[in-house]
């Protein structure tokens, strides 16, 4: 369900959609409803009235790359306990979640830190679902390994106090997941102990984030964008989103370690706890504009880093 967060898109006169949008597309669809699915064995899934009862299951029945559409419907629950338990392995599929609010999808991480979802093949897209955390220090909720995954209109979410995700995207080596996309995603987690919404582990080009809302506990080593060392953020597109991280030190959104990085980051707000020496978009070579930044109660943002003269 698109969301009209009040520094976003929408806010500046951009349309967005009014919910989830099925594709034009000459693939198959499919249906999954854990209430009256049946997996592989049993109801075809290509009819609303004949669900597959997984996700994986439908996934299984896709074809790489045909433009394979799979309709998750409304209150439709899973649980993943281990490594892979969720793998999405079939290039260009796109998975649509029903419903608003609650009533979405909803696919839980439990009972270990290693469970996972696998994302292996390229061009996946999820819109409209929910992910939440069942479970202290989840180690990571996506395992990227696959260019052009997106995310639209998605929520992540702890499931209950002390149970949260380390790193909700953890990328793999250089230009393995170029294409990251993340659209209207609303993150919140009070948890101290997660890290990124993005780990970034190898150079990557064309990493989106645009009209998103993310709110995590404050870790002052951590920024809500962690690039490893040595690596580059090219084309980078973050555009008016809103971040919220009590941090009182280190790179609060974005922290890069080179200059070769490049792309636009404008209008987003960033709220954090740093009254000395903040910096909320570390990433030398991307050209910035209109960023607000705030550490104190009770008062407007400022522009930081500083208008160019």
């Amino acid at each position: 369900m698109a969301t009209n967060f009040p520094n976003g898109l929408a806010s500046r006169g951009i349309p967005l959609p009014a919910g989830p949008v099925m594709p034009l597309t000459k693939g198959t669809v499919f249906h999954v409803d854990s209430g009256h699915g049946q997996a592989n064995t049993g109801n075809s899934g290509k009819k609303p009235g004949q669900p597959l009862s997984t996700l994986d299951s439908a996934i299984g029945k896709c074809t790489a790359n045909n433009g394979d559409v799979i309709l998750v419907s409304e209150g439709h629950s899973e649980t993943y306990t281990a490594a892979g338990d969720l793998t999405l392995d079939v290039a260009g599929v796109t998975i649509i979640g029903l419903g608003i609010g609650d009533a979405r999808p909803t696919f839980l991480l439990d009972a270990a830190t290693t469970c996972d979802i696998d994302v292996t093949a390229a061009d996946i897209k999820i819109i409209n679902c929910r992910f939440g955390f069942g479970h202290a220090d989840v180690v990571e909720g996506f395992d990227l390994s696959a260019a052009g995954f997106t995310l639209e209109d998605v929520e992540f979410y702890d499931n209950a106090a002390s149970e949260n995700v380390v790193d909700f995207i953890k990328t793999a080596g250089d230009n393995t997941c170029d294409r990251l996309s993340l659209i209207r995603v609303r993150a919140i987690s009070p948890d101290t102990g997660n890290d990124a919404l993005v780990e970034v582990n190898g150079d990557l080009d064309q990493l989106t984030i645009v009209d998103s809302f993310i709110s995590l506990g404050t870790q002052d080593s951590e920024a809500i964008v962690s690039v490893a060392s040595g690596k580059d953020l090219t084309n980078a597109y973050i555009v008016g989103n809103a971040f919220y991280r009590l941090n009182t030190a280190g790179d609060i959104v974005v922290d890069s370690d080179t200059a070769n990085n490049s792309g636009i980051v404008a209008h987003n707000y960033t709220g954090h706890a740093d009254t000395g020496s903040e910096i909320p978009f570390d990433i030398t070579g991307a050209r910035l504009f209109e960023n607000y930044s705030t550490a104190a109660n009770d008062t407007s943002g400022y522009i930081l880093p500083a208008v160019d003269s």
